[in-house]
């Protein structure tokens, strides 16, 4: 009976300290900062009115290789592949794409940017397929800014409907 009581005891003593050990713990793991479930690859998107046109930016959290473009046959889509050269900067993003509108007052057509880094995507090492859809047909040229964070549309006066517009660059 004593035998059965003293194990009683250390159990119960035993279990005591589990809990105190995580009662300890368990603040300094929720004060450990966690990391980003979802990181955006798009920072922010600026559009400038330009004599030329308008200037579409997007600023990219990390730098980028740019690889190449095209534009769907009735200009309402530009398909961009880049490379990223900093992987780690997007390695908090997850497979799920990333959706990002317009500003509301912008003087270019509306459009939605959708961003996959899914590896399938591209053969590229450590993709980044970005799909541009208007709202209407658009001409635009597309490019890399000087800090490879920045990826540029230009979209000449044509593109809001005056004048003709130039060929659209369609898929190789």
């Amino acid at each position: 009976m004593r035998k059965a009581r003293r194990l009683k005891d250390r159990s119960a003593t035993r279990m005591e300290n589990i809990l105190r050990g995580a009662l300890v713990v368990l603040p300094l793991a929720v004060a450990l900062p966690a990391p980003p479930v979802f990181a955006e690859v798009i920072d922010d998107i600026t559009i400038e009115r330009r004599d030329s046109g308008t200037q579409v930016r997007l600023r990219l959290t990390g730098p980028v290789h740019y690889i190449r473009d095209y534009a769907s046959a009735d200009g309402e889509s530009v398909n961009i592949y880049l490379e990223a050269l900093a992987p780690e900067k997007f390695s908090g993003t997850s497979l799920v794409d990333e959706v990002k509108q317009s500003p509301q007052n912008s003087p270019a057509p509306r459009f939605v940017v959708r961003v996959s880094l899914d590896p399938r995507c591209d053969a590229a090492p450590n993709p980044v397929c970005i799909v541009i859809r208007f709202e209407r047909p658009v001409h635009c040229r597309v490019r890399l800014g000087e800090d490879r964070r920045s990826l540029l549309l230009d979209l000449p006066l044509a593109s809001h409907g005056e004048g003709s517009l130039p060929p659209v660059r369609e898929k190789p």
